[in-house]
């Protein structure tokens, strides 16, 4: 079974958007999942769950610093670490830099969420985060139609095409976190 860990110390960076999605993703192409939600606001969709036959283990952690992240990393198959991209994101986004460069033995996947190449914040935050060496990262962009989605319980995938940019964006993300866990592509 792999272990994907969605964490970052901050909250409001999309640690359930990016949980709820990969749930997601492996309802709509039938592969199953654990998931746990360790966050007491239930910003989630998805309750928590425990299949014996899981493939895949899906946590999304509190937006606070927990005892157990270090071992959580440590056990972890893949580690997502949303951010969103603004001035006040950057420390607590070095503190998990530091906390994956010492106790990730795993693949580290960055998420830049809420992008807009027409916000300056924006451009200055990745100017500021491509800066910070060769970290892998993906985008996903700013739209309402995440938070339309949550709204209506469902997927973006389930509220804007596949072919727009916020679908293959998602996608993109999704098919790439499948990618690094070795499990077949979910189609365009």
């Amino acid at each position: 079974m792999k272990t994907i860990l969605i964490c970052n110390q901050k909250g409001g960076v999309g640690k359930s958007l990016i949980a709820d999605e990969l749930a997601f993703s492996f309802d709509r192409t039938v592969i199953l999942y654990s998931f746990f939600d360790l966050d007491g606001q239930r910003g989630v969709i998805h309750e928590t769950k425990e299949d014996p036959h899981a493939e895949v283990t899906i946590i999304d952690t509190p937006g606070a610093l927990q005892p157990e992240l270090k071992q959580w990393m440590e056990n972890a198959d893949l580690i997502i670490i949303p951010t969103r991209l603004t001035g006040r994101d950057i420390g607590p986004l070095q503190t998990m830099m530091s906390l994956a460069k010492a106790h990730a033995t795993c693949p580290v996947l960055y998420v830049l969420n809420g992008y807009s190449h027409r916000f300056l914040a924006s451009k200055a935050f990745k100017e500021w985060f491509d800066a910070q060496g060769d970290l892998d990262s993906l985008i996903l962009p700013q739209s309402e139609y995440y938070a339309q989605a949550a709204g209506y319980g469902c997927s973006v995938l389930d509220v804007v095409s596949r072919t727009s940019y916020v679908g293959m964006t998602t996608l993109a993300f999704i098919n790439s976190v499948r990618k690094r866990l070795q499990l077949p592509q979910e189609d365009v």
